[in-house]
Parts: C-alpha cells; sequence; structure tokens
C-alpha cells in the first residue's frame, strides 16, 4: 500500500472516530428528555435503545446478516458476549450517571476514565512507558475536561456521589471493551460488530429492566428514543470500530474526549448546566489537545501493527 494511501485511511479513521464521539456526545441531553418526560430510568432506556439499534440493523442486513453474525460467534464467543454484555452494563452505568448527577459531570468522568485506563493498560501490556507526545496530548485533554467540570451552576444531579461512581464504573466498562473490540473488529464487519453487541447487551439488560421496561407513551420521548437508538448508537458505534481499524487505541481514547465536550455544550444550552469562564477555557485547551492528534503526520502515531493479533 502506498503511503499516500496509508495517510487518506489514518485521516479516514480519525475522522470515523470523531464523528462517532461527536454524536454520542447527544446521548445524554436525549436520555435527560426521556427520563423527565416518561419517568423511564436509566436500565429500561439502555435496554430499548440497544433493542432499537439491533432491530433496525437486522432490518439492514437481512437474513445474509443473521448468518454472518451467527459465524461470528461461532469465533468469537466469549469474546462477542462478553463485549455485548459490557456494552449494555457501561451504558446503563451512564444513564444512571446523566440521572444522579447530571450530562456534563456523568460524562466527564465516563470519558475522562477511560483514555487513562487505555493508555496504562496497553502500556502494561506492551512493558513500555507511553511516548511523551501520548502522554501530553492525554494530560491536556483530561486538563480541560476538568477545567469544563469546574461550573457554579446546578448539575441537574440529584445524587452526586452515585452520580460520580456509576460514571466511573462506566469509563472503566467502556474502556475495557474498546480494548476488546479492537481486536474483534479486525476480523469483520464493523456494523456487523454493532448489529451483534447491540443485541446481547439488550437481552443481558432486559432481566434488571423488566420490572419497569414500557414504550413512553409521550411522542416527544418516543422520538428521543428511536434517536438514540439509530444515530448515537447504530451509527456512531459503526463509525467507532470502522475508525478503529486504523486508528491506534490510545488515539481513539482521545478522540472520544469529544464525547463529554459536545454534551457540556449542549447540556448548556438546552438543559442550562452552566459553562464557566473556566470551562470555555477547558473547551478550547481540549479542541487543541485533539487537534494536535490531526496534525500530527499519520506515521507519527503507532499502526494498528502494534496491537496484539487479532482473535
Amino acid at each position: 500500500m502506498s503511503s499516500i494511501a496509508v495517510r487518506l485511511r489514518a485521516r479516514a479513521g480519525l475522522f470515523a472516530v470523531s464523528g462517532g464521539a461527536l454524536l454520542w456526545g447527544t446521548t445524554g441531553v436525549a436520555v435527560r428528555i426521556i427520563h423527565d418526560r416518561s419517568g423511564l430510568g436509566a436500565v429500561p432506556i439502555g435496554c430499548l435503545r440497544l433493542a432499537i439499534s439491533a432491530v433496525a440493523l437486522v432490518i439492514v442486513f437481512g437474513r445474509a446478516g443473521v448468518r454472518r453474525a451467527r459465524a461470528a460467534l461461532e469465533r468469537h464467543r466469549w469474546a462477542l458476549l462478553v463485549s455485548g454484555a459490557g456494552l449494555g452494563v457501561y451504558q446503563a452505568l451512564y444513564f444512571l450517571g446523566v440521572q444522579y448527577v447530571g450530562v456534563s459531570i456523568s460524562t466527564l468522568v465516563s470519558l475522562a476514565v477511560a483514555p487513562v485506563v487505555i493508555t496504562l493498560g496497553l502500556a502494561a501490556a506492551r512493558r513500555a512507558m507511553p511516548n511523551p507526545i501520548a502522554l501530553t496530548t492525554l494530560g491536556a485533554a483530561i486538563a480541560g475536561l476538568v477545567l469544563i467540570s469546574l461550573h457554579p451552576g446546578g448539575s441537574g444531579g440529584s445524587h452526586p456521589l452515585w452520580g460520580v461512581l456509576a460514571s466511573v464504573g462506566s469509563g472503566l466498562g467502556y474502556a475495557g471493551t474498546t480494548l476488546l473490540n479492537r481486536r474483534l473488529v479486525a476480523d469483520g464487519d464493523p456494523l456487523l460488530l454493532t448489529a451483534t453487541t447491540s443485541l446481547i447487551g439488550a437481552v443481558v439488560l432486559v432481566p434488571f429492566a423488566a420490572a419497569t421496561l414500557s414504550w413512553p407513551h409521550d411522542g416527544v420521548s418516543s422520538f428521543w428514543l428511536v434517536y438514540i437508538g439509530i444515530v448515537p448508537t447504530a451509527i456512531a458505534y459503526w463509525l467507532f470500530y470502522a475508525g478503529l481499524r486504523t486508528t491506534p487505541t490510545e488515539t481513539a481514547g482521545v478522540l472520544t474526549l469529544l464525547e463529554p465536550l459536545t454534551a457540556a455544550v449542549l447540556a448548556a444550552i438546552v438543559l442550562h448546566e452552566t459553562l464557566s469562564t473556566a470551562g470555555r477555557l477547558g473547551a478550547v485547551l481540549m479542541l487543541l489537545a485533539i487537534g494536535g492528534l490531526y496534525v500530527r503526520a499519520p506515521e507519527d502515531v503507532p499502526g494498528p501493527e502494534t496491537e496484539p493479533p487479532a482473535l
């Protein structure tokens, strides 16, 4: 493959991961709207979200897709089961965080934990310290997120401690499944991986959501429920998994910090969760850190070949 083709693939991967993160950033506000209008809890919303995503993708794939999903399950049964279960659990924990501590803080905590865990986990696996540029970029992005969280306005949360703990759990789950999915996506279609993990995640959540699982009667809630099932789930995870093919996991972890930035801005606009001067400064710092990933030449960024081999 020519150097130009390698550069184009690397850039496409960066844009795909970033696009997925931007779409994920719209989820928190939508979940707050659904909860406030319909009374649905975090786990039922998460279950319905994944079920909608799975149904939509089954319609897209048809019978051929179902056969391919079965074949993938035969090859990577336990990895896919863990990935799907992790998807269901960490996004349910995130929704709990949104309810308990507000959109901005929950998204900040869950997504700030993930890149740190990913970077340290891969460094331990490789038995080598991350390079200085990667550490600087990660540090700048995390510092920006911390500044975003320092605002005087109300976050809309009712149980801050439980909200933060749920968000930390979500971040740990997200980091673990990202490392696992990097292996899985090398051996399959990213959209098929999205469909399979969405279905497994929905099934895992059914026992926990069954007591309060129902479709909202409110039209606005129904619209946003369908929206989070298709746009920030089916489409966003497809973009993210596709980007993982050519984007190093540490880089993808930093790029997904666009999600809390997007969530904080939307929360400030829609839910009136205040973004202070420090928060604006943090947003600029975060954008500079993420922009640095685009400015760097693709050959300066570790490629997929430095990752563990696919399963």
